[in-house]
């Protein structure tokens, strides 16, 4: 058990001060108390956690008497949350799991053991290290300084058994050898492919977060090879019962998404396996993996627009006007109540369009009229200078109108649209 002092000036001061808190108020009285699990593998990959757990042998109704705020967040199995200065620490107490039958949970749990015997229960030995925070000692049962050394991901004990408790735990590794580029050792490899029927159990939501999880990491694509490499996405589309085969330059240029733009994210990751879906598939698998409405617009909004720019086989064949009406007008019809369409927005675009992303800024910022909205005229001048036009057609006329000023926005003055409003009526009538 080595002793390191150092894995504490990692974290930052708010957070010392409250596992110190923590520490000492369960040490004080009376029981053990170590950090444990995810948070512990950062400090010894010389990363800032995002989230601190501690374990202990006190049971939860103990905790509960020691601080003022405690949220019952699994109290069944163990855990409650300490809240701190409105910041959340889960702490849950010693346990064995037993009787898993559903693929998720277990059966039952018993309290009362030792943290030796709860750090068997975990799934992979990279996060079965726990540490004191008075002494600096750091326990390893299970070798996991070693994989953490090597870059591994190794289940403790039998791949095949701990899989079977918990059909979550494939689709952690995988999210994990993205996240944390590691490689998954070769006998857990194979558990994950020997227990799909386990892993078919979760949720859909379960899913779904892994991947949005994954999308934080430097490499999610990563996560989407291995998912196809793995044939997991057939596990939870039933419907998507054939072969894919994923587009390395595209995964790639997910990697170089910016992490704010989760729908650019999904759809660079579903063009790389299935560049010629139609968007009504794609809404269907989306809706069918729980992603949330605005995530499922943002996908097939920029889906569309990877699909449109990769249809032109020469970039140099591009009009001014094509790019008004196939991306500039979409992107600001889609996100300008959302965010402010400026250069560092366009920019994160660059996956898209590349180095012609410069060209569409260029265009962006001359200001052109790309929507009905930025017209000169409306449906009440419509209404005020035509009274004998029926209302069913003044769509048409604006549509008439936002075409022309698409590829001449000079027209795009008042009285030059009711003349041309006034000619295109008059051919109506004919």
């Amino acid at each position: 058990m080595p002793i390191d002092q150092s894995l504490t000036t990692l974290i930052p001061t708010l957070h010392k001060k409250h596992l110190d808190t923590i520490n000492f108020a369960l040490k004080n009285a009376g029981f053990e108390c170590y950090l444990v699990g995810g948070s512990v593998r950062d400090l010894v990959m010389k990363k800032i956690p995002k989230e601190y757990d501690l374990t202990t042998d006190a049971e939860p109704k103990d905790v509960k008497k020691l601080f003022r705020t405690v949220i019952d967040t699994g109290i069944e199995h163990g855990t409650v949350t300490v809240v701190l200065d409105k910041v959340n620490y889960e702490v849950t107490t010693y346990r064995i799991d037993k009787d898993y039958v559903d693929g998720r949970r277990p059966g039952h749990v018993e309290f009362g053991t030792t943290l030796h015997e709860d750090l068997k229960r975990r799934d992979f030995t990279m996060n079965a290290l726990a540490y004191d925070l008075t002494s600096g000692v750091l326990i390893d049962d299970h070798n996991g300084l070693a994989d953490i050394k090597s870059k591994t991901i190794r289940t403790i004990g039998n791949p095949i058994q701990r899989f079977t408790e918990d059909g979550l735990r494939p689709i952690r590794a995988l999210r994990f050898a993205s996240t944390l580029n590691f490689k998954i050792d070769e006998e857990t490899k194979k558990a994950i492919h020997q227990t799909k029927h386990i892993t078919k159990k979760i949720s859909l939501e379960r899913f779904q977060d892994e991947i949005l999880k994954s999308f934080l990491g430097e490499k999610p694509s990563v996560m989407i090879a291995l998912l196809v490499e793995e044939n997991l996405f057939q596990v939870f589309l039933p419907s998507m019962q054939f072969d894919l085969i994923p587009n390395q330059i595209f995964l790639e240029e997910l990697n170089k998404v910016s992490k704010d733009l989760v729908g650019l994210q999904l759809s660079f990751a579903f063009y790389s396996i299935l560049p010629n879906v139609s968007l009504k598939e794609l809404e269907t698998y989306l809706r069918s993996l729980k992603f949330s409405g605005q995530n499922i617009k943002d996908t097939l909004l920029f889906f569309e627009l990877i699909q449109k720019w990769n249809q032109y086989p020469d970039l140099n064949s591009l009009t001014t006007y094509d790019i008004k009406k196939y991306f500039l007008a979409p992107v600001k019809r889609h996100f300008q109540s959302r965010y402010e369409l400026n250069e560092i927005f366009f920019q994160k675009l660059t996956p898209i369009f590349g180095n012609e992303i410069m060209k569409l800024l260029s265009i962006w910022n001359e200001n052109p009229p790309l929507l009905l909205s930025d017209l000169s005229i409306n449906g009440n001048h419509l209404s005020e200078n035509f009274p004998d036009l029926p209302k069913l057609k003044f769509g048409e006329v604006l549509s008439f109108l936002l075409e022309l000023v698409l590829q001449s926005p000079k027209e795009n003055e008042f009285h030059k649209l009711i003349t041309h409003s006034a000619e295109f009526i008059n051919n109506l009538s004919k």
